[in-house]
């Protein structure tokens, strides 16, 4: 079954299965920029590096995701709602289960 949220249809997935994907897609990104950032840097003539190649990687990389992975977002948050529901239901019927065997 899909929700509908904004303008995606969100599919059921599992949290671990969301915030992996989420997770490698975010580390790619940064990867991938600091990448190129390094050897743009390097053709230009003023090699950056270190720490402050890895803050302006961090930097562009956590703009560039805020916008590329909005599904991913989107469907780790309804896993994690699905999951919080769930567990909230499994808590009710143990309560329900133990005042039954109380009475």
């Amino acid at each position: 079954m899909s929700e509908q949220a904004g303008t995606f249809v969100v599919p059921e997935v599992s949290v671990r299965r969301a915030a992996l994907t989420y997770a490698l897609g975010r580390f790619g990104v940064f990867a991938l920029l600091g990448l190129l950032i390094w050897s743009a840097t390097g053709f230009a003539g003023r090699q950056l590096n270190g720490l402050p190649l890895l803050l302006v990687a961090l930097l562009l990389s956590s703009v560039v995701s805020y916008f590329l992975f909005s599904r991913q977002r989107k469907q780790l948050a309804t896993a994690l709602a699905a999951q919080r529901e769930a567990k909230t239901e499994q808590i009710a019927q143990r309560r329900a289960r133990l005042d039954d065997d109380r009475a």
